[in-house]
């Protein structure tokens, strides 16, 4: 029954559209997807215009390179409704609200480390009424500049980094599949076996709980051991 259901809802009259909307929206060229899936440019065009009917292969493709749902494209206005562009609005708010906590902690960094406005324009090379605009969140805070900033400041250029917001959620996401991808391959096998669920559990406590108290853990366990041993001699 759901295999009919999801059948039904597959609108193929929405798929052309969508497809189009997609493809803008990702900032591809239709030559440069007709090169990705080896197909002529002709013929995606023709499938944006709803005059050729593309194979499920080629619509999952398309799926993993414009990151949207396949069902989407099956609905009424379903790729607009999962394109990252309807974020925007958001994405600005994030951006002004990330502008002034850096401009505050910088402020904040240079009153407590007693150095003035002229002192850090003298080590950064960086006008004095720049740095001013930049403590204000008047002026967006160049990369280059905000370098230059945390070292003269004897700061950590990590902890300006967003960990908090659904930007920072995604590159902390990044940067954990990045790490899971260094790992070698038997060990990404073990973790991705749900079976293995209990023993990854356990390292994680032990890993919880410290080297020193984990090695005093160890030293008890092998002296019970030992005691258990010399017990069972005694009556052997």
């Amino acid at each position: 029954m759901e295999n009919n259901n999801t059948e039904k809802s597959l609108k193929i009259e929405f798929l052309a559209k969508n497809l189009s909307i997609a493809r803008e929206a990702s900032g591809k060229t239709v030559k440069e997807c007709s090169l990705l899936l080896d197909i002529p440019t002709s013929r995606l065009k023709n499938y944006e215009k709803g005059k050729f009917i593309p194979s499920l292969p080629e619509i999952e493709a398309l799926s993993f390179l414009f990151r949207i749902p396949i069902i989407a494209f099956f609905k009424e206005d379903g790729a607009k409704d999962h394109l990252i562009t309807t974020e925007s609005a958001q994405i600005q708010r994030l951006i002004k609200i990330r502008q002034q906590i850096i401009g505050t902690r910088i402020h904040l960094a240079r009153e407590k480390a007693k150095k003035s406005m002229k002192q850090l324009s003298k080590i950064t090379s960086i006008p004095v009424s720049r740095i001013k605009r930049y403590e204000e969140s008047t002026t967006p805070i160049a990369f280059n500049d905000l370098q230059k900033i945390v070292n003269a400041l004897d700061l950590y250029l990590d902890d300006f980094f967003d960990h908090e917001s659904p930007l920072g959620n995604w590159q902390n996401n990044q940067t954990k599949n990045i790490a899971f991808g260094y790992l070698p391959e038997e060990i990404r096998e073990f973790i991705a076996d749900s079976n293995n669920l209990q023993y990854l559990k356990v390292a994680r406590n032990l890993s919880n709980i410290g080297i020193d108290t984990f090695n005093h853990l160890s030293d008890s366990l092998a002296e019970l051991t030992n005691t258990f041993q010399d017990t069972k001699k005694k009556f052997d």
